[in-house]
């Protein structure tokens, strides 16, 4: 995989996260499943596309939201946006949800595979930054 370029991090780009794997996935002899840590119950786990919301990209550590694949009744939870290809095709291939509630501090340079897109719609800025407002007041 390529280097990724730093200079093109932002508050807002879409990025390809490892979230790390679920305990139950781990082969214990392999001490590389443990490479991006251990996940339990319901926490996000593998690799996801996640955006970035803090301001600080020059840190070591970010925090991300990230996206999943829509489930049924996605828009009945406050805090989730649903981004659909009607809208939003040029960004995701599928109906997609955008989980302000999982909101995650992670190590940029250790979870961070891929830089999407250096930005994401204004408009989609502007529904996730009034969902954190309403989820952390």
């Amino acid at each position: 995989m390529a280097s990724i370029r730093w200079a093109d991090l932002n508050k807002y780009s879409l990025v390809l996260v490892e979230f790390g794997n679920h305990k139950d996935s781990l082969n214990h002899d392999d001490k590389n499943s443990y490479d991006y840590g251990i996940n339990l119950g319901c926490e996000f786990c593998y690799k996801h596309m996640a955006i970035v919301v803090g301001k600080e990209v020059k840190a070591d550590e970010i925090l991300v939201v990230p996206l999943t694949t829509y489930k049924q009744d996605d828009e009945n939870y406050p805090t989730n946006i649903i981004i659909d290809t009607n809208l939003y095709g040029h960004m995701v291939q599928h109906k997609t949800t955008i989980k302000i509630n999982h909101l995650r501090s992670i190590d940029k340079k250790k979870r961070i595979k891929k830089i999407i897109k250096t930005f994401v719609s204004k408009t989609l800025q502007l529904e996730i930054e009034e969902k954190m407002r309403n989820f952390i007041g």
